[in-house]
C-alpha cells in the first residue's frame, strides 16, 4: 500500500466514524421526533419586562458558548427567537411584558416573524417541544418548554407545556407570594381544560397585592378562544385573545367588562399555588419500593 493510498483508507476511515458518530447522535432521545399531532396553537410567554429582558440576554449568551471551551448543548434556548410582543405599563407595578409564537395545524410557525417562520415545532421522545429549522433540520434544535404528564392518573391540569420554573413552583420548597408568581402552568391548563370557565385568570394573588408573575400559556386547536386576563398591581389586564375584538391593554372597570361579556366575576382561588405536589403525594409515589 502507498503512501497516497493509505491517506485516502485513512481519509474514508474518519468521514465513516464521523458518519456513526452523527447517526447515533441523531438516533438519541433528544432528537427522535413523535409521531404524533401537533397540539399547540399558540404559547405565550410572559414576565415582567426586566425579567423578560434578563432572560432574552442570557439565552442569547448561552447560545454563543455552544461549541466552545468544550460546551456541547443538545439545545439551544429558544427565548433568544421569542421577541416581545406587547408591553402593558400599569401604574405602581412593574411593567408586563408578553411574546408569543402561533402554530399551524402542521407545527409550522406562523408568528409574522421572518426569523420564527423558518421554524417548526416538535416533540421530542424526552418530552421536549422544540423549534426545528426546516431547510436545515440536521441544524441543533431550539428548546422551548418540556411536555409535562402532570400527576399519574390526573387529567385536570396535564398533559401540557412546562417550564423548568414551573418544576420548582410545586415543590414543598416553594413559598407562597414569590416574586416569580404562584400562577404556573398547571393552573393555566387546569382553566383551558374547564370548558365551563369563560376565561383564564393569571393573577398572583397575596396580602401585599396581586400581581402578574412569569408563566407560559398555551392553547390547543380544538380550544375555543379564552380571554387572557390579570390584575397587576391595582390594574386589570387582558393580555391575549380578548374578546368582542378588543385589543389587549388596561380592563377600565373589572365589573363593567365582566357584566358586558356575561363573564363571572374573577374569585381568588383559596391558595396558590393551586396544585402543589404535596397534595398528591399518594398518586406521586404509588409506585415507590416499601
Amino acid at each position: 500500500m502507498n503512501k497516497q493510498t493509505g491517506m485516502v483508507l485513512f481519509s474514508l476511515l474518519l468521514l465513516l466514524d464521523n458518519i456513526q458518530a452523527a447517526g447515533l447522535q441523531d438516533d438519541s432521545p433528544s432528537r427522535r421526533w413523535l409521531n404524533v399531532p401537533w397540539e399547540v396553537r399558540y404559547l405565550l410567554f410572559t414576565n415582567t419586562q426586566q425579567r423578560y429582558a434578563e432572560g432574552y440576554r442570557l439565552a442569547k449568551l448561552q447560545n454563543t458558548l455552544d461549541g466552545k471551551k468544550g460546551k456541547n448543548y443538545v439545545y439551544l434556548d429558544a427565548l433568544e427567537l421569542i421577541k416581545p410582543t406587547a408591553n402593558f405599563v400599569t401604574p405602581d407595578a412593574r411593567t408586563i411584558t408578553t411574546g408569543i409564537i402561533a402554530f399551524d395545524k402542521q407545527g409550522d410557525v406562523t408568528t409574522p416573524d421572518g426569523e420564527l417562520r423558518k421554524f417548526s415545532g416538535k416533540l421530542s421522545a424526552l418530552e421536549n417541544l422544540v423549534l426545528v429549522q426546516r431547510t436545515a433540520p440536521m441544524a441543533k434544535p431550539y428548546e422551548l418548554l418540556f411536555w409535562s404528564q402532570g400527576i399519574p392518573g390526573n387529567l385536570a391540569f396535564a398533559p401540557g407545556p412546562c417550564t423548568m420554573l414551573d418544576t420548582l413552583r410545586y415543590e414543598d420548597e416553594w413559598r407562597s407570594g414569590d416574586k416569580r408568581g404562584d400562577f404556573g402552568c398547571r393552573e393555566w391548563t387546569a382553566q383551558l381544560f374547564n370548558d365551563e370557565r369563560p376565561y383564564i385568570d393569571v393573577t398572583t394573588y397575596t396580602k401585599r397585592g396581586n400581581f402578574i408573575g412569569e408563566f407560559v400559556g398555551w392553547s390547543r386547536f380544538k380550544d375555543a378562544p379564552k380571554p387572557v386576563i390579570g390584575m397587576n398591581g391595582k390594574t386589570w389586564l387582558c393580555l391575549h385573545e380578548c374578546p368582542a375584538g378588543e385589543k389587549p391593554g388596561v380592563i377600565g372597570d373589572i365589573q363593567t367588562w365582566t357584566r358586558k361579556h356575561r363573564y363571572p366575576m374573577p374569585v381568588p382561588p383559596p391558595y396558590q399555588p393551586e396544585y402543589p405536589n404535596k397534595n398528591y403525594y399518594d398518586d406521586l409515589h404509588e409506585m415507590d419500593e416499601d
